[in-house]
């Protein structure tokens, strides 16, 4: 899903160096060639539609009010991470993006519900099913303790969207309102983080037990992004 994204930013994140186990294959690599839903959540008409300057407002509204509850628990999932991962050298990337989903992603949900001239009635519509269970996975995540868990669900939501965000093409003229969301989830900033998300997970050393746990939390999270693309385009939870 997910959620926070500036792809022009200051600061600098490494991008860790993805290894690998006995194989090629990384771990992120292999859960996303067992996952059916990955294409659809990476190609989905919404971000074409989006990038073409034709999603209706009204889509477009749903998705982001939609979206925008999710950003409690994505601070609470992405803290906790932090505070699992071993190092400070693993911390300081994730503690740098923190801040930037807490200020300049969330200015633009502030902008953009301005500029539909949505009222606080609207704004505080309830999530809708779709959402509500990505919410539940977020924090059951965040709450496991495990870093293989809370990384598996971080990865699903910041990849996702640097895989549409780097593929669609965005037309001349387009509107803070399309081009912004777009600009947020590409970019070298933003593939960074995707980098150090991927790198973390890809350099633990999971036994099996774990593996399946980390890659049951990935799966959830694909099905659950695929279900909110749904809602968002058919209108399950009007506003």
């Amino acid at each position: 899903m997910g959620r926070a994204f500036l792809a022009l930013a200051s600061l600098t994140i490494a991008s860790a160096q993805i290894t690998t186990e006995s194989s090629a294959q990384t771990t992120t690599d292999y859960f996303v060639s067992e996952s059916p839903h990955w294409y659809a959540i990476t190609h989905d008409p919404f971000c074409d539609e989006l990038a073409a300057g034709t999603l209706p407002n009204a889509t477009l509204t749903r998705y982001l009010v939609q979206d925008h509850k999710f950003l409690d628990a994505f601070v609470v999932l992405l803290a906790s991470m932090i505070a699992h991962a071993p190092t400070l050298a693993d911390r300081v990337p994730g503690a740098q993006f923190l801040a930037l989903i807490t200020g300049k992603e969330n200015t633009y949900f502030e902008r953009s519900f301005d500029a539909l001239g949505l009222d606080a009635a609207a704004r505080a519509a309830p999530p809708a099913p779709a959402t509500s269970a990505f919410i539940g996975l977020m924090r059951r995540a965040a709450a496991s303790g495990e870093l293989h868990a809370m990384l598996a669900v971080l990865v699903v939501a910041e990849w996702s969207y640097l895989s549409w965000g780097e593929r669609v093409v965005p037309r001349d003229g387009l509107s803070f309102l399309h081009l912004e969301w777009i600009d947020l989830h590409r970019g070298e900033y933003f593939a960074g983080v995707v980098a150090y998300l991927r790198g973390m997970l890809d350099a633990l050393d999971l036994h099996a037990s774990e593996m399946a746990i980390a890659k049951s939390y990935f799966d959830d999270a694909v099905k659950c992004e695929k279900d909110f693309w749904d809602m968002a385009r058919g209108g399950e939870g009007e506003l």
